[in-house]
């Protein structure tokens, strides 16, 4: 079964054996279980180098890689811990202990309160702290972040997977709403973007694409009307799509249609 096209077939098919799955390190304890499944979601057995389907149910192990095809999506709860991630379409994702890789692909991040989740891409590593994050590995090898509920602490940069750093190297407060990239090497952040939130929650299959409703929604929902009441004050120009730093595309949405119930105001004289 072929469900992989162009540049991603050489993702997964030339990285994931020496950077996701690490063959005898990957511990043998299960340390997460998939929940919802949908589409072609594939596991790569470390020991037989096949792709495998999985199924709601299966556990996984640190270092695991599941892959996943178009119009697919799947949901990781961490056994211990509590919180979630969830992946979508045409990723390459693996558990690590501490967070996760994402060679390939979107995913959602839940990290629970007092906890620090590690995200690397191929050649940055960010840390998420308490909250709700989309994130991207990027094109560039870098790391797209944006906020859905958090910002309380900053999400830092922790170098290059390849050349881990000891101390993070810069960090960035994302407000609800708000996106920055984490440039290779995993030192630099681009400077922060903001997008509509509302649209954001209501388009997103990782937000709104599973059974169970993404925890937290009602919060998430207040802070996407809080956002745009404070946009509303600044400007009417916002992000609505990058994906990479210097790639933002810029709209000005429609002014408001006039209420019909008002008598229209005289012109002054």
């Amino acid at each position: 079964m072929r469900f992989f096209k162009g540049k991603l077939t050489l993702v997964v098919f030339a990285l994931c054996g020496p950077l996701v799955v690490i063959g005898a390190d990957v511990e043998a304890a299960r340390v997460a279980e998939l929940g919802y499944v949908e589409g072609h979601v594939m596991l790569h057995d470390a020991a037989t180098k096949k792709l495998a389907a999985v199924s709601a149910g299966q556990t996984l192990g640190w270092g695991q890689a599941v892959i996943t095809g178009d119009a697919s999506r799947f949901e990781v709860r961490p056994v211990k811990g509590g919180g979630r991630w969830r992946v979508g379409r045409r990723a390459v994702f693996a558990l690590k202990d501490g967070g996760a890789r994402l060679l390939a692909g979107t995913a959602l991040a839940q990290v629970p309160a007092g906890a620090v989740w590690r995200i690397e891409s191929l050649r940055s590593v960010a840390a998420l702290p308490a909250g709700s994050w989309i994130v991207q590995a990027v094109d560039n090898r870098g790391l797209k972040i944006l906020c859905l509920d958090g910002g309380s602490e900053p999400v830092l940069a922790w170098g290059d997977p390849l050349l881990p750093g000891k101390t993070a190297m810069e960090g960035v407060r994302l407000k609800p709403g708000e996106l920055s990239f984490l440039q290779p090497e995993g030192k630099v952040f681009s400077p922060i973007a903001t997008i509509f939130l509302e649209e954001t929650l209501s388009t997103s299959r990782l937000v709104n694409g599973f059974p169970e409703p993404l925890p937290g929604m009602p919060r998430l929902t207040n802070q996407a009307v809080a956002q745009r009441e404070r946009l509303s004050k600044l400007t009417n120009a916002v992000i609505v799509g990058a994906t990479q730093a210097g790639s933002f595309q810029v709209a000005v949405p429609n002014p408001p249609k006039p209420d019909a119930s008002e008598p229209p105001k005289e012109k002054a004289k």
